[in-house]
């Protein structure tokens, strides 16, 4: 099962790469990704030593403050590998999805620039071993005002919005769930950073979609057809 599960892989990817119009949109979209990885960590950089608002969150007001890193750091790497393994076989979904990453990352350094924020009232400081070594600032400076909205619930929305297979989504959309949870308790994003994260994610892969000419909005959960309609 395991070798016929490489095996479509192989052939799907050796086809749509064989396309010269897929091949060139491919190599332009992993460019892109390595260009706004960068370009991401020079714009937080830069307006993590700006002068922000603190708001009063009443929300997380009511929550006790507790580190939940280690976590939070299994759980996001968690969705990402679901998705991976279960996005891959298809060239052309693995496509817009990372297409979909890549303009949602520009649009967290916009709206971190149009919103400046100072981290939440008993911040605990989110210690991810991968992102804090590619996305820390100067020294080695832990970035804390990347908050309008927030990155790590808008990612895993996204891949459960693009998953096409119905358990897949259930499980994803279950651990963002919980990723969202931890993070307010851990108050390292307001609750508006959070709520607002999963439209970013829709209207990221929205966008992807009206590109590729296929404008039909993405159905969060399919349900099964009426056969008597």
């Amino acid at each position: 099962m395991l070798s016929a599960y490489f095996r479509t892989i192989f052939q799907n990817w050796s086809a749509f790469l064989s396309q010269k119009n897929f091949r060139w949109h491919f190599i332009f979209t992993m460019l892109s990704y390595f260009f706004l990885f960068k370009y991401s960590r020079i714009v937080m950089t830069i307006l993590e030593n700006r002068k922000g608002t603190q708001i009063f969150d009443k929300f997380l007001a009511l929550l006790p403050s507790v580190d939940s890193s280690t976590t939070i750091f299994i759980l996001t790497y968690s969705v990402l590998f679901i998705f991976i393994l279960t996005c891959i076989p298809n060239p052309e979904r693995f496509l817009k999805a990372m297409q979909a990453y890549c303009l949602l990352m520009v649009m967290r350094t916009i709206t971190i620039y149009l919103v400046p924020l100072e981290p939440p009232i008993g911040l605990i400081v989110l210690k991810d071993p991968v992102s804090n070594y590619f996305m820390s600032g100067h020294h080695g400076s832990y970035i804390l005002k990347d908050l309008f909205f927030s990155g790590h619930v808008s990612t895993a929305m996204l891949f459960f919005i693009i998953s096409e297979d119905k358990r897949v989504k259930y499980l994803i959309l279950t651990l963002s769930i919980a990723i969202a949870s931890l993070i307010l308790l851990q108050h390292v994003h307001y609750l508006m950073d959070v709520v607002a994260a999963p439209f970013f994610s829709l209207l990221a892969f929205t966008i992807v979609r009206m590109v590729h000419n296929d404008i039909q909005v993405p159905v969060f959960i399919k349900r099964r057809s009426n056969s008597n309609h």
